[in-house]
């Protein structure tokens, strides 16, 4: 019985492969038939349909033998919508045909990214963006001068942002071979990308920006919580692999439509589709200079670093209005400061975005600094709580957090200028001491450096080793104010480091009694203490050279708590219930 089951399997898994070779072959005869003749272009209809097909090889066979059909047509300028006059023309009527064909095979190209098979969207990202490539030359040689076949870029754009199976061999294909490596196709995906993100939250766009709308308008057309969910999503995925930028003209010299040349003798950029676009309205490319030279030569925009930057800050600035999950939220921050803030042309337009972070609280506020404080230092930002609020997020949770090593690696920055003033140092040295107390070894070998680095770069603050304050009790700093500047610091001392020399850790009460010396050695390097965990400590500990044996009891004990006899006074019958090595319990 089995085995007639197992050849019924095999005999229906051998119809099926050869059902996929027959469709296999069917379309490289169909291909070649169009290749040889005109009069065979019906095949084009039926070479669709297979790409329809259930199979994986089916398919991938067809959008190639498509795509190898399409591709001379693009090139001779047979796929371009004849002009209106020439509409009823036979030729003119098989043009049309032609491109309708056209748009229904990248349509089902563009389908095709969002199926799970990763052995089907990498060919079709590729097919796609080979025809950008031809559709762009063909523009190009007809205009005499560079475009870029934005139109069709779009829809890749869109299928990308909204797909529901974005794999990562997807996401490495495109960032990597292309959206990282041509300044052209990263410029115009962030031109894109932002156009069809604020137009899912219903913002208007720039033509409709001076007429009215409603709120009810407004919401209508919000695209509905998944969407905007599955956009951020994707649009994060690609954009966090963006990790440089170029910061000078001279560094865009990657194209994969050709490098635009405006000293070549060629016409002016005029931004015009002949007939590739489906908008009756030519918005393929959007100049984004306004040259003010006395030539008035308009420029590409691809040519000025602007204009790269201008997009990268659109598109950045779309994503954060959509409805950020926390951990998305979390790795913006992470990345907000480095790969971010640089390559905006007004940095400034973060500034809510990073305030309103940092007044979170938690591990929001904590990555909120970087950004934020960059701002301040680079950009002429005004926030006067910013050290109040710095102030604030010290306690217990922050010596547990996931982010701490970062956290006070940013806080050593932010306390290095010797400006600042005594009190405001002094209540965040007491602020560190006072947690240390009921903080974890690994936190405290952290603090202890810090406090060490701090009291040296600020000799005013010494004041606090030799405070009269030996507890609680008779400290005078208030650990419950949230100002810095009204806790009365200086006027306390640090009697909790001296509570830190009788831990027991060896690794912290050593280093605690650093303070019972000279200030004369350098200051530590905070790195060599930020790494520091339980396991870490540990490690160290069995790892340790020891000089000698360590010591023992003279005599082996005979159990944990022995008693003698005399102790107990107890009866015989009582004696013989008593456990050996246990006689100190009674049970």
């Amino acid at each position: 019985m089995a085995v007639a089951k197992r050849s019924r399997a095999e005999s229906k898994a051998d119809s099926s492969a050869k059902n996929i070779k027959d469709s296999v072959d069917q379309i490289r005869l169909l291909e070649r038939q169009v290749a040889e003749s005109k009069t065979h272009l019906n095949n084009i209809v039926t070479l669709l349909q297979f790409c329809e097909n259930d199979s994986p090889k089916v398919v991938h066979a067809a959008i190639h033998a498509l795509f190898r059909v399409f591709s001379p047509m693009l090139s001779r300028g047979e796929l371009q919508r004849p002009k209106k006059g020439a509409a009823e023309d036979s030729k003119a009527t098989v043009t049309l045909w032609l491109r309708d064909n056209y748009v229904q095979y990248l349509n089902r190209t563009c389908e095709i990214l969002n199926l799970p098979e990763a052995g089907l969207q990498i060919p079709a990202l590729k097919i796609l963006l080979d025809l950008v490539k031809l559709e762009s030359n063909y523009l190009s040689g007809l205009s005499g001068c560079h475009h870029f076949a934005n139109d069709l870029y779009h829809r890749i754009v869109d299928a990308l942002l909204n797909c529901t199976n974005m794999s990562q061999p997807l996401l490495n294909e495109f960032t990597e071979k292309y959206f990282g490596f041509y300044d052209d196709l990263r410029f115009y995906f962030l031109k894109d990308a932002a156009t069809i993100i604020t137009t899912a939250l219903g913002t208007p766009s720039k033509k409709d920006a001076k007429s009215p709308q409603n709120k009810k308008q407004k919401l209508s057309n919000r695209a509905a919580p998944e969407k905007l969910s599955l956009l951020l999503e994707n649009s994060f995925a690609i954009m966090e692999t963006l990790k440089t930028m170029p910061t000078e003209a001279k560094e865009l010299d990657e194209f994969w439509t050709g490098n635009p040349d405006p000293n070549g003798g060629k016409k002016d950029y005029t931004g015009e589709t002949f007939g590739f676009s489906d908008d009756e309205e030519d918005d393929a490319v959007e100049d984004l200079t306004k040259d003010t030279s006395a030539t008035h030569v308009k420029r590409h925009p691809l040519l000025t670093l602007f204009n790269h930057k201008r997009v990268f800050s659109d598109c950045w600035i779309a994503i954060l209005r959509l409805p950020f999950t926390t951990v998305i939220y979390k790795k913006t921050l992470l990345i907000v400061h480095k790969r971010i803030i640089p390559h905006l042309p007004q940095p400034t337009v973060l500034m809510d975005f990073l305030t309103d972070s940092y007044n979170a609280g938690g591990a929001v506020s904590l990555l909120a600094l970087k950004g934020l404080f960059v701002l301040i230092t680079e950009h002429n930002l005004d926030y006067p709580d910013f050290f109040k609020k710095l102030y604030m997020l010290f306690d217990r949770n922050l010596m547990h957090v996931k982010y701490r090593a970062r956290f006070f690696s940013q806080v050593d920055i932010f306390l290095s200028s010797p400006l600042l003033p005594a009190q405001l140092v002094a209540a965040f040295i007491k602020r560190m001491s006072r947690l240390s107390l009921s903080s974890p070894p690994a936190s405290i070998v952290i603090i202890i450096p810090f406090i060490y680095n701090l009291l040296k770069r600020h000799p005013t603050c010494m004041q606090l080793i030799h405070g009269k304050a030996d507890g609680e009790k008779n400290d005078l700093y208030n650990h419950t104010e949230d100002d810095p500047m009204k806790c009365h610091a200086l006027q306390s001392s640090l009697w909790e480091l001296q509570t830190l020399q009788n831990h027991f850790a060896p690794n912290v009460s050593t280093l605690a009694k650093i303070f019972n010396e000279q200030f004369t050695k350098p200051s530590y390097n905070l790195e060599d203490f930020l790494d520091h965990t339980y396991a870490t400590m540990f490690k160290n500990e069995v790892t340790k050279k020891r000089k000698g044996d360590a010591a023992l009891a003279v005599e082996p004990p005979k159990g944990l708590f022995v008693m003698d006899d005399e102790s107990l006074k107890l009866d015989e019958q009582e004696k013989s219930l008593v456990v050996p090595g246990w006689e100190a319990w009674v049970f």
